[in-house]
């Protein structure tokens, strides 16, 4: 939770006041920052109501291991809830990404919706199931609750897989297309917006699969690393944003020209802060005008596209 809180506070400051300047409203990106808010809440009470078990179990309970095995106990379902709306959350926010990224494209987020729909429809039920059902002493490997834990697991894993790629293959695209055409250099900001994508993708897809591993062989290590996942998910949703906004302070800082007024506004934004626009033009073969596959036009230093790339990478 430590490392959670950290990572959640520079969230926070990258969102609302990043350099020691305060936001406006209009311009701060309210989507991420009331994620950020719930994805905290979720965490904090996960820890909460963990201890609050321990507390239970060990102090005023005579049998420790028999509470912890009443799996019906309201505390063990308010921690599977967590769990559900944590993983609810960051999926949801990863699919967002993918759809900014994809310029507002909803037919390449339709598989990772779907999927994402029924991983939550299988986290509902697994909290149903447990409230209601398991009144006696029972573990999560029962019979009645394998499935939908299992497909739960698979699903989350699958989202998080499929739009990471998608979020990783569509920047490199533009990456490599720009640098064709020589508009940026090799070591581009976009090289950097991938390694943090990747590096934070990876972080929620080990939990998960190491989590996946432990459940299908029945290993009490489980429940520790569940509890763990609920803060990696934020921690990982909040590194992308206090890393991109970590290289922004440096680029502003190496890239700005103290000149006269002529100059004064340029390089103000940050060099990954671009607005990209793809326009594909097919002519006739006998078409006197010159064929172009695509074009990308390059502009920086406007409030706009400022404000629209980084809801894009944030």
């Amino acid at each position: 939770m430590g490392v959670y809180l950290v990572s959640f506070f520079f969230c926070v400051q990258a969102l609302v006041y990043p350099e020691y300047h305060l936001k406006s409203w209009k311009s701060i990106n309210k989507k991420m920052l009331i994620a950020a808010l719930s994805m905290c809440i979720f965490a904090s009470l996960d820890v909460a109501f963990g201890l609050a078990h321990n507390v239970i179990a060990f102090i005023k309970s005579g049998d420790p291991t028999q509470e912890f095995e009443r799996t019906s106990y309201w505390v063990n379902v308010m921690k599977m809830g967590c769990y559900v709306g944590q993983t609810f959350i960051g999926d949801l926010i990863l699919i967002y990404r993918t759809w900014v990224v994809y310029g507002h494209s909803y037919w390449v987020v339709a598989l990772p919706v779907t999927i994402w729909l029924a991983g939550s429809v299988c986290g509902v039920m697994v909290i149903f199931l447990e409230a209601t059902q398991h009144h006696n002493t029972a573990l999560l490997n029962s019979s009645d609750l394998i499935p939908f834990i299992s497909s739960m697991l698979a699903l989350t894993l699958s989202v998080n897989l499929f739009s990471t790629s998608l979020i990783v293959y569509r920047i490199h695209s533009i990456r490599l297309a720009l640098k064709q055409r020589s508009i940026i250099p090799r070591n581009s900001p976009l090289s950097h917006i991938v390694r943090v994508f990747i590096e934070s993708g990876l972080m929620y897809t080990a939990s998960i699969v190491i989590l996946f591993g432990l459940y299908v062989v029945s290993n009490n290590a489980q429940l520790g690393v569940s509890d763990a996942i609920v803060q990696i998910i934020g921690i990982a949703s909040n590194l992308i944003i206090i890393r991109v906004n970590s290289r922004n302070s440096i680029q502003r800082q190496s890239f700005s020209v103290p000149s006269g007024p002529s100059q004064s506004g340029m390089n103000k934004a940050p060099l990954h802060m671009i607005n990209i626009q793809t326009t594909i033009s097919r002519y006739p073969p006998d078409s006197p005008t010159k064929t172009r596959d695509s074009h990308l036009d390059l502009e920086a230093g406007t409030k706009s596209h400022s404000d629209h790339d980084e809801h894009v990478v944030r």
